[in-house]
This record gives structure tokens, C-alpha cells and sequence, in this order.
């Protein structure tokens, strides 16, 4: 695989044979903390690293994270972070890890990561019928995106704001007519240049999503999809092809009235990704209610040509945007 930003980011370093130190980046923070994807790609890191190094769990050669179940105790604040882990079982066809994410004396994240060898088989292959409703449009001619011819089906933008930096490597695509239906976003998605995502980027991508509650109640916040495609569809009328450039800033923040808190991230990777990654991901993301606060995000990927490659579900609760910009506290 080409070189990896995120996992230079991320600067997993062993200090004993099971703890870890991890550095932050500013291309993750959301105001004065972290975003929930990027935690998430460091802890599938470290789980990784582990399982690959740790000599009893390297034995078992089961190299793939099948699953990955995160608890968000409390925020991540922009610092450096410990990561310790338990062995809690070291099986033959899979092995459970316990990973605890602690910033000074605080533990802010837990999560259970299960290993496993997607090459060897554990049982019987069959196709299903599922498939995503309603369809989405078809894909996208990937090289002319990226030479700004416009494509029949597919708009780009690009974010290059203050809020969640790592986005400005990152060309997005929405369907022409926008999101019509509620509940439902779709988009594809790169790193423009040489970057390719593994399965630790899959875990950002988890949470690389627009802001269903802000979509849901039009709000125009930083990431109410329908907002942020009514002005790539106008710049598309006079640029068509050419990215529209959308931004954010946190001087913006105190305008806002809501956040998404995620309390909970369950993924679950389908397939070990091509040794030299993927280059473009589809993602459909979908909600089934949002109700006093409580919201439910179902998140599916899927490589170039439309095959499964991870799922993930979110539990968010919906909060005052008070608490995260200019008066966020340490803990909810």
C-alpha cells in the first residue's frame, strides 16, 4: 500500500508489551476535541499492530479485525493518548482484545476489537438478495472526476474549513439531485494524491459522514448535507466539473444549536481490502428515527465496483452545540 498519512498521524508507538502511546493531529479536531473516526482508526491500529506483534497472538496468524465495538465515555481532548490492552482470548479461529484509550488520569474510550483470518475459510459461501434501497445512482467515471469533467450522475466538492481538517485531502462526491429522500445520504469519497485507505482508514471513513440531525431539521449547520449540495449544485452550473469549494470555521461554531455526541460505533469489516487499498469508498449513510435527541446511523461501504466492505452503526445522541464549542466541558 502507498504511504499512509493517517497512520503517520496516528505515531502508534509500543512502551510495553501491551500498552501504547498515540499521538493527535490537528486534521482531527472538532473544536477542542477529536474526531470520533480518527479515534477509531488509531484504536483498529493499535488493535492490528498488536495482534501482528504480540508473539502468542502472532502465532495464531489471524492478521484481520472482524469486528470493532467502541464505548465513548467521555471526549478525546487534543493531546497524546495511551492505548492498554487486555488479551481476553486467544482462540484458534478468532481472539478478543480489550483496548482502553486513557488521556492523563481519565479513561475515554473502551472497545472490544475481534481478530481473525478472513483468507482461511470458517464455513459455507452463499449470496443473498440484499441490496441497498432505494439503489444508488450508478457509479461514477472515476477518471474523469478527477480530470474535472462532469459526470451524468455524480457532483464534487471539496471541505477546506477550520472544522475537521483532514477533509481538505478529500474530494467528495453527492448525487446530482441531492438527497430527496429523508434519512438517506449517499456520496463517494477520495484522498486526492498518492493516499490509499486500508481497513484502518475504513474505521475513519465509519464516521466520515454528513450530520444526519442537521439534514434531518435543515438547519443549515456545518454538515446539513441538503445545505452544503445546494451550493455545490449552484457552483456546478458555472464550473461544471470543477470541485466547489465549501468551507466552515469555528468563528461560525457559536451559531450553532446542535451536535452529534456518539455513544456508541460497532463495525464490522467484510473483506480483507487489495494490498494497494482502495482509492475511491461509496458510502450510503441511513437513519431509522431520531427522537428527543436519540439518533440511530447506519453506515455501509463499498469499494469501486459496489462490493461490501464494511459496515457500522452509531448510536448518537443529538446535544446542545454549547457543550462542544466555546463552552465544551471535559465529560458529558
Amino acid at each position: 500500500m502507498k504511504h499512509s498519512i493517517l497512520k503517520d498521524q496516528i505515531n502508534l508507538k509500543q512502551t510495553s508489551s501491551h500498552t501504547y502511546t498515540i499521538s493527535f493531529h490537528k486534521d482531527w479536531t472538532i473544536g477542542r476535541v477529536l474526531h470520533g473516526g480518527c479515534v477509531a482508526a488509531a484504536l483498529h491500529h493499535a488493535a492490528a499492530t498488536h495482534i501482528a506483534t504480540e508473539p502468542k497472538l502472532a502465532a495464531k496468524n489471524q492478521p484481520d479485525i472482524l469486528t470493532l465495538h467502541l464505548e465513548f465515555l467521555r471526549p478525546c481532548d487534543a493531546r497524546e493518548s495511551t492505548i492498554a490492552i487486555r488479551d481476553l482470548k486467544v482462540g484458534e479461529r478468532t481472539s478478543t482484545l480489550q483496548l482502553e484509550l486513557w488521556q492523563g488520569e481519565k479513561m475515554k474510550v473502551v472497545a472490544l476489537a475481534t481478530s481473525i483470518n478472513m483468507d482461511r475459510s470458517n464455513g459455507p459461501t452463499h449470496p443473498t438478495a440484499w441490496a441497498l434501497h432505494p439503489p444508488p445512482k450508478p457509479v461514477p467515471d472515476f477518471a474523469a472526476v478527477l480530470a474535472h469533467r462532469p459526470d451524468e450522475h455524480w457532483l464534487p466538492a471539496h471541505f477546506a474549513g477550520d472544522v475537521i481538517p483532514f477533509t481538505r485531502r478529500m474530494l467528495v462526491l453527492d448525487p446530482r439531485d441531492g438527497f430527496p429522500v429523508d434519512g438517506i445520504c449517499d456520496a463517494w469519497a477520495t484522498f486526492l494524491g498518492d493516499e490509499r485507505m486500508d481497513a484502518t482508514y475504513l474505521a475513519l471513513m465509519t464516521d466520515y459522514i454528513p450530520s444526519m440531525s442537521d439534514t434531518l431539521l435543515r438547519n443549515g449547520g456545518f454538515y446539513d448535507a441538503r445545505a452544503n449540495f445546494a451550493k455545490v449544485d449552484e457552483w456546478a452550473m458555472e464550473h461544471p466539473g470543477v470541485p466547489a469549494e465549501l468551507t466552515n470555521f469555528l468563528k461560525d461554531a457559536a451559531k450553532l444549536t446542535i451536535f452529534n455526541n456518539t455513544v456508541t460505533l460497532d463495525i464490522e469489516f467484510k473483506r480483507r481490502l487489495p494490498e494497494e487499498g482502495l482509492q475511491w469508498v461509496f458510502t450510503r449513510l441511513a437513519s431509522r428515527m431520531m427522537e428527543d435527541g436519540r439518533l440511530d446511523a447506519e453506515v455501509t461501504l463499498c469499494d469501486e465496483k459496489m462490493d461490501l466492505v464494511c459496515v457500522a452503526r452509531q448510536v448518537i445522541l443529538v446535544l446542545d452545540a454549547k457543550r462542544k464549542f466555546g463552552e465544551a466541558k471535559s465529560s458529558l
